[in-house]
């Protein structure tokens, strides 16, 4: 060794941190502990049990009902954490990824990828599993005109899911993890898709990875949030308007 001392082994490294004079490193259980990281899966974690278990509020009659779930999520899944982020953490949301980022990178991602998706929609659209599902806000099946209360509403909800996942868990992650990020909240992403169709499920799997690498390189979720919201859009617009014979 360069001062003399003989090597130590990991459970001798403490003392002799203390006897040449330098502080011991804390448990990684104290201040050190990545205490930020936790508080964001926790509180994950609850919003979404609370979006699953109370998204449905009985005190909106149910030709609003859909609007309400998209005020909840909006409260829960963006406001939440920003508040969380302005408050406590006392960092800017511009690093959650609530920023323009880099435009030139997502917005070459989200022309591809939604020419790319376009085709299977068609397909898809064609089950009649599908069918029965979308548009979720079932009265613009009878009246089309109705589809743009349901877009705008569905623009509030995506923006508040893909903060949530593409800029709050994934770069609150990010920062201590690094890209594994990307596949971390991919996992709720794709859980969160549970109660609906089951080949849409399996597709979030692939769905979350590449929406949390277009938002890791372009540096924002807006890139993400546009495409969610033009595939959702598409999806009710070809059912109405394509119906099965």
């Amino acid at each position: 060794m360069a001062d003399g001392l003989p090597p130590v082994s990991p459970a001798q490294a403490p003392a002799a941190s203390a006897e040449r004079g330098q502080p011991c490193s804390a448990p990684s259980w104290v201040p050190d502990a990545p205490w930020r990281e936790a508080v964001i899966l926790v509180y994950a974690a609850l919003a979404l049990a609370v979006v699953h278990y109370h998204g449905h509020l009985g005190f909106i009659p149910a030709q609003y009902a859909l609007f309400g779930w998209h005020a909840l999520n909006f409260v829960t899944l963006f406001l939440g954490p920003v508040l969380l982020v302005r408050l406590v953490f006392r960092e800017r949301v511009s690093e959650f990824g609530l920023a323009a980022g880099d435009v030139r990178i997502w917005g070459r991602w989200l022309v591809v990828l939604f020419l790319v998706m376009l085709p299977l929609l068609a397909i898809a659209s064609r089950r009649p599993d599908f069918h029965a599902f979308y548009p979720r806000y079932g009265p613009a099946r009878d009246n089309a005109w109705l589809l743009f209360p349901s877009m705008a509403g569905w623009l509030v909800y995506f923006l508040a899911w893909e903060f949530f996942f593409r800029g709050f868990l994934l770069f609150g992650l990010g920062r201590r993890l690094g890209a594994i990020a990307i596949f971390i909240q991919m996992v709720p992403f794709a859980m969160a898709h549970f109660p609906k169709l089951e080949l849409e499920s399996f597709s979030a799997i692939a769905a979350g990875v590449i929406l949390g690498v277009m938002a890791w390189r372009g540096k924002s979720f807006v890139g993400p949030w546009l495409l969610h919201w033009l595939v959702a859009t598409a999806m009710d617009c070809l059912v109405v308007f394509w119906p099965l014979r």
